[in-house]
C-alpha cells in the first residue's frame, strides 16, 4: 500500500472509530495503518479522530475562534 492510501484509511478509521491512527512504515518497507504501532516500525503520521460536535457546541465565541 502507498502512504497516501495508508493515510486515507487512517483518517477514515479515525473518524469512523473515534480512535488515533497512525500511519507506519513497516521493517518490510511497506506503509500500513495501525491502532497500535510496534517497536520495529517508523510512524510517518498521526492521525487523531476529530472533534466531537457535542464538545464544539460548549465552547465560547472567543475559544472557537481559536
Amino acid at each position: 500500500m502507498t502512504e497516501e492510501r495508508a493515510r486515507h484509511y487512517a483518517k477514515a478509521l479515525a473518524r469512523g472509530m473515534g480512535i488515533t491512527f497512525y500511519v507506519v512504515r513497516s521493517r518490510k518497507g511497506g506503509f500500513l495503518a495501525v491502532q497500535i504501532p510496534s517497536d520495529d516500525c517508523e510512524i510517518r503520521a498521526t492521525v487523531a479522530p476529530p472533534r466531537s460536535t457535542r464538545d464544539t457546541l460548549h465552547l465560547g465565541p472567543e475559544q472557537r475562534a481559536a
